[in-house]
This record gives structure tokens, C-alpha cells and sequence, in this order.
């Protein structure tokens, strides 16, 4: 079996398009290919494909005839590698390759609205990474997804140990710095903790359109010394080790994998109540969780309310490592993964 990858981009700060190299890597033999439909200039991560792996192609321009042009240049390529399908994380690609003929497996990252087009040409073989994304799959196309997998990332043996006293008053949120992700939000509810006489310290890690912006703000709420910004970084566990909890309070989700790897080194994720989110929260908690997106005076008593006890937060923790481990196991997705694909080619779903 011999799969192509495909997304618009694999923008280096981008889940999803971290989500597709893990479960590449996790395939027997390097046995795939890859594709890029897009150009937007983003930093990407190439150096997990293999050398001639990887090619690009046009499928997002507005130019139809580009397009058709692109179309049918992927499927040459396709063919010629003897693949047998594409594993398309992008909704109008996948549209576009099913439509060119070629076998496609959708998988569902995020919740959309109700779209005429993609109700009527949706991929008829879909997958989606929570319950929430199945939802909304099933309500916007009418079409019950064929799985639920999430997103891989490997988790230790044993709960990793937490140094309270060395990181009880520092946190992290690791996302893009983009709008959707809440930092405004995030950073008026570090001033009022400020206000009220707490000195928390907040690591930003993430890169994106904002950061200037963001700034700006912490320049002008005066919490320069409270609030450090990273910037782009490769791997986070350093970042995660150093807190005691992360922050991800995004308007919008689909599962974060931060706040898997989170988890995976036995932190707990402050989240907002959006689908996705909410998909990751464990059942049995002890502090308040799944905020409302925007309401930033419940985000600061939040916030306060953990710093208070942190004993609590280590145990929310273990509860999220527990809860999100044995579903995130690499090898686990790419075997449910290659399940699905089995069907597929064999005509059965």
C-alpha cells in the first residue's frame, strides 16, 4: 500500500500539517509520498519528507484552467509513483481530487460552516480527529464519517514528575499568534491578574501576523516582566517542563496538539469551550475548565484559581495524561489509519 500525503501547506507551526508527518513517519518502510497544493510563504518542514518525495502543486489558485492544469499533472504523478490513494487534510483539495478520479481519504481537522459546495461534492470516505469534528462533518454533509482518530503524539511510559516550587507560578500557552487563538484575550486577563497584585509569569511560543500587536499591548499594560515571547521553537518540551499548566483559549479548534503534548508531560491545558477543545477535557476534573471564548474577567478568576492551587493542577494533570494518552499513540493512529485505507481500497467502504 502506498499512500500520499497531502495538505495545502505544512506551514511549520501548523497542527495539522504536524499531525501528517507523524503519522507518515509512523508507515511501514517510508512507504509514501507527498503533496503541497499552495504557496503562501509560510515557513515550512520539509526535512521529514524523503529525497524525490515531495512535489507541489498549484490546486488552490483561483485560475480554473490553473487548476485543471494542476489536476492533472498530480494524478500523472500519482500513477506514475504507483500510489494507491492521497490522505488529503484539506477540504477543497480532497473535493478536487475525488472529482479528478483519484481515491481520496478526507480527515476532518476543524469545524465548518454549513458550505453548499462541499454538502454536495464532499469526499464520499471521511475521517475526523474528535467527536466534534465527526459532528460537524456528519451535520455539513449528511455523511457519517468512517472513523474518529486523533491526532498522534507519543507519550511516555510513566506520568512525568513535576517540580511544584520551581514552576508553580509560571505558565504557557504555545500557539500561531494569530487571531483565532485568543492571545488578546489572553493578555488583558494577565493584566488584571496583575492588578489584583499577582506577578505570574507567561511564556509565549508561536510565531505569527500578531506578535507586534501583541507586544505592543504588553508594552502598554506595563507587564513587560510577566510576559516573555519566544517565537517560533521546534520542540516545546523544555517549555512545557518549565510551567505548571498551558493555556490554549482559542475562538476556534480542531484538537490541539499542544495541548496532547501538554498532557503528555503531565500538564493540564486551561481551554476554551469550542468543538475541539471540548473533545479533550477530561471527564473527571477538579478545577474549572472549557471557558467562554472572550469573557476575560472569568478567564483571570480561572487563572487565579489555578495559580492558587497547585497541588489541584498536577492533578488535573495526571487526569489529562491518563485521558488523552492511549487514543494519541502514534503507532495506535497509523494503525487505525491504514485500517481505513485497507477498506477503502478494497472496496468496502
Amino acid at each position: 500500500m502506498r499512500v500520499c500525503m497531502a495538505n495545502d501547506h505544512f506551514y511549520r507551526s501548523s497542527g495539522a500539517a504536524i499531525a501528517i508527518k507523524r503519522i507518515a513517519q509512523a508507515l511501514p518502510d517510508g512507504d509514501y509520498y507527498v503533496a503541497g497544493c499552495d504557496n503562501k510563504g509560510y515557513p515550512e518542514d520539509l526535512s521529514w519528507i524523503p529525497a524525490k518525495r515531495y512535489k507541489r502543486f498549484d490546486l488552490t489558485s483561483s485560475n480554473p484552467i490553473r487548476v485543471l492544469s494542476e489536476l492533472i499533472n498530480f494524478r500523472q504523478w500519482f500513477t506514475e509513483r504507483q500510489c494507491d490513494l492521497v490522505h488529503c487534510h484539506h477540504r477543497r483539495v480532497s473535493v478536487l481530487l475525488q472529482a479528478a478520479g483519484i481515491p481520496v481519504l478526507y480527515t476532518g481537522q476543524l469545524v465548518f460552516p454549513n458550505a453548499l459546495w462541499f454538502r454536495w461534492f464532499h469526499p464520499r470516505r471521511m475521517t475526523a480527529i474528535t467527536p466534534s469534528v465527526a459532528a460537524n462533518l456528519l451535520e455539513t454533509t449528511g455523511r457519517r464519517p468512517l472513523a474518529c482518530i486523533s491526532n498522534p503524539v507519543q507519550f511516555p511510559e510513566a506520568l512525568p514528575q513535576i517540580d511544584v516550587d520551581r514552576v508553580r507560578c509560571r505558565a504557557v500557552c504555545i500557539a500561531r499568534l494569530e487571531a483565532i487563538k485568543g492571545h488578546r484575550n489572553l493578555l488583558a486577563a494577565w493584566k488584571l491578574l496583575y492588578d489584583r497584585g499577582h506577578k505570574y509569569q507567561l511564556d509565549l511560543i508561536g510565531e505569527g501576523s500578531l506578535r507586534m500587536e501583541l507586544e505592543a499591548q504588553v508594552k502598554r499594560d506595563e507587564i513587560q516582566e510577566l510576559v516573555r515571547f519566544h517565537g517560533f521553537t521546534p520542540d516545546t518540551e523544555d517549555a512545557l517542563k518549565d510551567s505548571l499548566f498551558a493555556v490554549l483559549v482559542s475562538e476556534w479548534e480542531g484538537q490541539g496538539i499542544v495541548t496532547l503534548e501538554a498532557a503528555a508531560s503531565g500538564r493540564p491545558t486551561l481551554l476554551t469551550a469550542v468543538p475541539g477543545s471540548i473533545d479533550v477535557l477530561p471527564p473527571q476534573r477538579r478545577l474549572r475548565n472549557g471557558l467562554e471564548f472572550g469573557n476575560i474577567r472569568h478567564l483571570a478568576d480561572t487563572l487565579e484559581e489555578w495559580f492558587a492551587n497547585p497541588e489541584r493542577v498536577v492533578e488535573e494533570g495526571r487526569n489529562f495524561f491518563h485521558f488523552l494518552r492511549t487514543a494519541s499513540d502514534p503507532a495506535a493512529v497509523a494503525n487505525k489509519y491504514k485500517n481505513v485505507y485497507r477498506k477503502i481500497l478494497e472496496g468496502s467502504v
